[in-house]
């Protein structure tokens, strides 16, 4: 995962920061992106900058319902907001590790 964060900051209040997801599918992952999904859905920070209402009172924030819209299957499945699938040819702890991933999501 690659963890960016503006190298100056000018502002009076918290900065922004990026995460550009790219790791592999583990049950531990997993867990991780279903309490950000549930952090989405609340409109709270994500869990590793937890308190505080986050962006919970703001207007026309980011929702699932928008995500749902807006991403295609790929990002979806980045969210946790669809089913994972087995790459062709995976092996089977690649597998095994997919079936794990949605178990935790909640896709059966």
């Amino acid at each position: 995962m690659i963890h960016a964060v503006n190298k100056k900051h000018n502002g009076a209040s918290d900065s922004s920061v990026l995460y550009i997801p790219v790791c592999p599918t583990t049950e531990g992952n997993a867990r991780y992106v279903a309490r950000q999904l549930e952090a989405l859905r609340q409109g709270t920070p994500s869990p590793d900058f937890p308190g505080g209402e986050g962006e919970s009172r703001h207007v026309a924030r980011g929702t699932v319902e928008y995500a749902q819209k807006c991403c295609d299957t790929l990002g979806l499945q980045a969210m946790g907001l669809n089913k994972l699938v087995p790459v062709q040819g995976d092996s089977p702890g690649g597998a095994e590790a997919v079936r794990k991933a949605n178990e935790v999501l909640g896709w059966q």
